[in-house]
């Protein structure tokens, strides 16, 4: 399984509705498991699980990057 955290920049007025949208948000077999708003400039942190890093670019590109609101994504994949 392929693990990352998102930074996410989002505009400030679909905060709350993008944590409601985006948890637990599927796309084929990859979950976002967790998000939470938070402070500095990137203003959404999610937490995804993937089978693949195809799999896991095809959720962000696909489906996180198309949410109402979201500017930009910062990717950290987990590597230990």
């Amino acid at each position: 399984m392929i693990y990352a955290y998102l930074l996410i920049e989002a505009e400030p007025a679909r905060l709350q509705e993008l944590v409601e949208e985006l948890a637990g948000m599927t796309l084929d077999h990859t979950v976002i498991k967790s998000v939470h708003a938070t402070t500095g400039q990137y203003n959404l942190i999610a937490f995804v699980e993937a089978p693949t890093i195809p799999e896991m670019g095809e959720c962000i590109t696909q489906g996180i990057a198309n949410a109402v609101g979201v500017r930009r994504i910062e990717t950290s994949v987990v590597i230990w």
